[in-house]
């Protein structure tokens, strides 16, 4: 088993803004080309940031507090990979969210929102430093050019449910920190609680639990184009290889009396049908084979695979028939078809069957309640998250020979439960519910409930590169493709 410690820096110990003065000049560098404003959008923020916080022996200099500089607004908007944790440990995350004031660490630092358990001291901001910084952040953080960060992502986005904030968290791939926040709180009595995401195109397609609903929001603005309703206990969503159909199961944490799923028309977010089971169960797992035309729906309490044809929404007479009480919550598909897994909850096992003759290859022992699954593009890498055993583990494949190789855990790592890969394979985000509450955040804000975090693994080394903070109970995540 490998043990993967993050980055040996120091954390945001001393808060971002560890000691505000209102007579402060800005930092000099000479052996850089100096933005204007230090790429601040006015010298009023660069004042606070660049000014106070920049010193040395704070957040300034070739070895600033934590990670976190905030000599520069392009520094700032990095966040930092090293906020203290146990053991040693540290974990990382945005400082500045974009439009979002409220959710901006910054601000809850110097409004007083913070219960930490790890110590810091700082000077209380004037009311106009306070108000300067909070309209800066509402206008989107600009820089010295007006542009605001993230707004064009240079690479791909992820997308996380957060069923207990009612927000989807989107994580820039680039710089690894969470850009943007979208509340999909309607004012109705009902938790929304966001559980899955999917994305194609321009859109996102979130399925709401509690709303019996399915969302589609525009990317670029985070506005809900569409959606539909009377969708009972709306769970994992899968979108066809033409993006014309989405695939709606019910929620893992539904009563065990369903006996369809829901199939959506989503340029106009009509149902288009419902494919109807045999027998009433809790159909979960989703995995889409677009080679062949299938839908695979693994019904967990009547451990089942259904098969479905895509082309015409029917269900097919085989089927994949399991025993022993495995509980197939999760499954997926290798991208050539030609292989299903499944994650049995119930025995800690990965199940390997052959996709064409329904017959199962072999099992791979794991630790506890394996949940979600990802498979790399050529099929050698199965990753699977263990929710009881706080880990990733991975198996390769080797001809018709699987075998855990490697097990990726980290004291932040608290019920991993969803995993998606990049589109290049280089990169998997985990997320992690933390519903038991054993991670702690260095900064915990007061009225906030267990946060949750997502776990960031370079493929390459197989090791954690980073790990987040995102909202309250996270559980479907997304990364986009492109």
């Amino acid at each position: 088993m490998k043990n993967f410690n993050l980055y040996k820096f120091s954390a945001l110990l001393i808060p971002l803004l560890a000691v505000f003065l209102t007579n402060c000049s800005l930092v000099e560098h000479d052996d850089q080309n100096q933005e204007e404003n230090y790429g601040y959008e006015t010298e009023a923020v660069a004042n606070i940031l660049n000014g106070t916080c920049a010193t040395s022996g704070c957040h300034g200099g070739s070895s600033p507090t934590n990670g976190l500089s905030t000599e520069r607004q392009s520094d700032i908007m990095h966040g930092t990979f090293t906020r203290p944790f146990d053991n040693n440990s540290y974990y990382g995350g945005d400082v500045v969210i974009p439009h979002n004031v409220e959710k901006s660490l910054i601000m809850q630092f110097v409004e007083g929102k913070i219960t930490s358990a790890t110590s810091y001291n700082h000077q209380i901001l004037s009311t106009s430093q306070i108000s300067t910084l909070a309209k800066w952040i509402g206008d989107g953080a600009k820089n010295y050019k007006s542009e605001i960060s993230f707004e064009n992502p240079e690479s791909y986005r992820v997308y996380v449910c957060n069923s207990a904030s009612e927000n989807i968290s989107t994580i820039d791939g680039t710089k690894k920190v969470v850009s943007q926040l979208t509340n999909l709180n309607n004012q109705s009595t009902f938790e929304d609680t966001p559980y899955w995401v999917a994305e194609y195109g321009d859109y996102l397609y979130v399925t709401l639990t509690n709303r019996n609903q399915l969302l589609k929001i525009r990317k670029s603005d985070n506005s809900i184009v569409a959606s539909i309703s009377n969708i009972l206990s709306a769970g994992m969503v899968k979108i066809n290889s033409a993006g014309s159909k989405a695939y709606v199961s019910r929620a893992y944490n539904s009563t065990s009396t369903y006996n369809s799923i829901y199939v959506i028309n989503t340029n106009d977010m009509s149902l288009r049908s419902t494919i109807t089971l045999p027998s009433s169960g809790l159909p979960h797992g989703l995995a889409l084979d677009a080679t062949r035309d299938f839908l695979y729906i693994s019904d967990a309490t009547n451990n089942i695979v259904h098969v479905v044809n895509t082309l015409n929404d029917l269900l097919m007479d085989t089927r994949f028939s399991l025993t022993n009480n495995y509980y197939p919550l999760f499954i997926e598909v290798s991208q050539d078809g030609n292989f299903l897994y499944v994650s049995a909850r119930n025995t800690n096992e990965l199940l390997v069957f052959n996709a064409i003759s329904r017959l199962l290859y072999t099992k791979v022992s794991l630790l506890s309640t394996p949940m979600g699954i990802s498979v790399s593009k050529n099929g050698s890498k199965i990753y699977v998250a263990s929710n009881a055993g706080n880990a990733i583990e991975v198996v390769t494949k080797t001809n018709l020979f699987w075998d855990k190789t490697n097990t990726i855990s980290h004291t932040t790592m608290s019920m991993p439960f969803a995993i998606d890969i990049t589109s290049d394979d280089s990169y998997l985000y985990v997320t992690n519910q933390n519903f038991k509450g054993d991670f702690v955040p260095s900064y915990k804000i007061i009225d906030e409930s267990n946060i949750s975090t997502v776990t960031i693994i370079n493929t390459a080394t197989e090791s954690i590169e980073k790990v987040i903070e995102v909202e309250e109970n996270a559980a479907g995540i997304v990364v986009e493709k492109l």
